[in-house]
């Protein structure tokens, strides 16, 4: 029976041009190489190499045997890839979220009921964003718009209404709410990674020159310490609690509030009923609660 190593060391001497290139490439004396040149002619039963007294070099057997070797390790290379994305997927539940409130919820929440496995979690939104779902990128997908599909499940998550963070002295501190009108020319500090709100800020506040933060941690830090207005949410402060050094005055804006749904592929149901209920728990509270 013909092994992968054979093949391999088969296409090391055609992509170094000599036994002696092939073998310190491979880290193997040309003896031992050699000893597999002939196994391998021994058990197809013909000659691959041309060999003189000065020269071995592959013959048309031995150029098509490289060839078709080619594919085999390509195709062995596939099927050890694919194996392992299988075992990596049964214990892995991977969560695709259009913003981040949604992945703070979700996530705690999944690696509280499934204890056993991997939870990874990434964000993006875009136009299609549903086929993230329907192309097996993720086994949970969390929209901002409720989806009527037949073979996927829906449960709404929760509502995030954006505020204005300032401090007591800032012009706006006094309103009772703002509108992104009113923020077009400020100054702001602004977190990196939001998913659909970046899309938000782009169309609302255009002439807003945003101070953007890649770590979280450091951003809340900032916040503290600077006058720049920032943004928080319903979510962020149910989480943070309030912080006495900023004023907190809701965006008015129809587009500074979004639902979120959950979405799973319905044969996923069984999977994800006790996760299903908790959601059911979570979209029970109301906002006001966790301002």
């Amino acid at each position: 029976m013909i092994e992968i190593y054979m093949l391999i060391q088969l296409v090391a001497i055609a992509d170094c041009g000599t036994m002696s290139g092939a073998a310190e490439k491979l880290h193997l004396s040309q003896p031992a190489l050699s000893r597999t040149v002939n196994k391998l002619e021994d058990i197809i039963g013909v000659k691959l190499f041309d060999r003189s007294k000065n020269k071995v070099g592959l013959n048309d057997n031995g150029r098509l045997a490289v060839e078709l070797a080619r594919k085999v390790i390509a195709e062995n290379e596939e099927l050890i890839e694919r194996v392992r994305a299988f075992d990596m997927s049964s214990r892995t539940i991977s969560v695709c979220s259009c913003a981040p409130a949604p992945l703070w919820t979700v996530v705690p929440l999944l690696s509280e009921l499934f204890p056993d496995m991997k939870i990874s979690s990434e964000m993006k939104y875009h136009d299609d964003f549903l086929t993230e779902l329907e192309k097996d990128s993720c086994q949970l997908l969390i929209t901002p718009f409720e989806v009527n599909e037949a073979d996927i499940v829906c449960r709404l998550l929760f509502t995030e209404q954006l505020y204005l963070s300032v401090p007591p002295a800032h012009p706006l501190a006094g309103y009772a709410e703002v509108h992104f009108s009113d923020l077009d020319g400020e100054t702001m500090l602004l977190f990196s990674d939001l998913g659909l709100w970046h899309d938000v800020h782009r169309k609302y506040t255009p002439e807003t020159r945003y101070i953007v933060q890649s770590e979280y941690e450091a951003l809340g830090e900032l916040i503290k310490a600077s006058a720049l207005p920032s943004f928080s949410s319903s979510i962020t402060m149910g989480m943070q609690g309030q912080d006495n050094n900023r004023v907190n005055i809701p965006i008015a804006d129809e587009a500074a509030k979004a639902t979120f749904y959950c979405c799973w592929r319905k044969e996923d149901s069984k999977r994800f009923r006790a996760f299903a209920k908790r959601l059911e728990e979570i979209s029970a509270v109301p906002l006001t609660y966790r301002n």
